[in-house]
């Protein structure tokens, strides 16, 4: 039977117009692994560091969903650390309850909140037949000492009741400082629960990796029972003879590396995800109406795409801003 070319849904419907979507890539997959071992060895706790808008909010959700369906009924609890000018364990514990998904975060006093978060996470592990649950804290930069004792009590707490509680600490470099401030001001304790494993959340660095993710939206599918591949939906004609993104990943590198060296960025290449993907969405959506049998990818689009994609202005800032090793040239 001849592939239709008729789309299912609007084009502004699709998740990678309205920016909904997931992909996974190298670096998701070699986190994803690492975090299963923490689980597996009940290591209880991790920092997995990156820079911005490198997809590390992003790779949590992609974590949790590989975790819920490789342990069923896993407790994943997933929290975004927020800035105060001064520790307050009332609000610290709202944010915790409300995470968990209790439905009273709000009320008690603090003494009561602590109670009714210890034991609706008891309750949560009891319904999942585990001894163990991940806690992902986003931001985790912006934790207070303070913050991480009262993680600690938690934590403490729950071992008391043969619960392992896993917390990831997800955020920018900045963590490897306070690392290293808290073994200064001899806090060892909350760096051996929380800090001793480091994983780096790293960009896309070569043609083979581009291709890894480009493969990604050549088998991704929306509606996700159906056999409307991302790439498929963006051009059912050209996909239709043959047209296949990953095929385009040398030419979409080099798109990189031409605006890289033309911004004098130096010789290491490290792509953000946020800013691979908005290349990506650029080239899907913006020159789908030339969509055709004979449509092929040219140069001057994947450099259009790159150009749209703010992908040098974002080097600048991280370059500037975060002046770390890897981003010298």
């Amino acid at each position: 039977m001849p592939m239709t070319t008729s789309r299912p849904i609007d084009i502004d419907d699709h998740p990678v117009v309205r920016k909904r979507y997931l992909v996974a890539t190298p670096t998701i997959d070699l986190v994803t692994q690492r975090i299963v071992k923490q689980i597996r060895q009940r290591n209880p706790g991790a920092i997995l560091y990156g820079y911005p808008r490198f997809g590390k909010t992003s790779s949590i959700r992609y974590v949790i969903h590989y975790l819920n369906d490789t342990f069923p009924g896993a407790v994943c609890v997933n929290f975004r650390c927020e800035t105060h000018k001064s520790g307050s364990e009332d609000s610290f514990l709202v944010a915790l309850l409300t995470a968990v998904g209790h439905k009273e975060p709000m009320a008690g006093k603090i003494s009561r909140k602590r109670h009714r978060l210890l034991e609706h996470i008891c309750m949560l592990a009891d319904r999942s037949g585990k001894d163990w649950i991940v806690f992902f804290a986003d931001e985790a930069q912006k934790l207070q000492v303070i913050e991480y004792e009262w993680l600690r009590d938690l934590h403490d707490a729950l071992e008391l009741k043969g619960i392992r509680m896993i917390t990831i600490l997800v955020g920018q470099p900045q963590l490897l400082d306070q690392k290293s401030a808290l073994r200064q001001s001899h806090n060892t304790q909350i760096v051996l629960r929380f800090m001793v494993t480091e994983i780096r959340f790293g960009g896309i660095v070569s043609a083979e990796e581009v291709g890894a993710c480009l493969d990604a939206y050549d088998t991704s599918c929306y509606p996700s029972d159906s056999a409307w591949t991302f790439t498929r939906f963006f051009y059912p004609h050209a996909y239709t003879a043959g047209m296949r993104l990953s095929s385009q990943a040398g030419a979409l590198w080099k798109a990189f590396e031409r605006a890289h060296k033309a911004a004098g960025l130096g010789n290491h290449i490290e792509i953000p995800m946020a800013y691979f993907a908005r290349a990506v969405e650029h080239a899907l959506s913006e020159h789908c109406r030339h969509d055709s049998d004979s449509f092929g990818f040219s140069p001057a689009i994947w450099d259009e795409a790159v150009l749209e994609s703010n992908y040098v202005l974002a080097c600048e800032e991280i370059r500037l801003g975060l002046p770390l090793p890897e981003w010298r040239s």
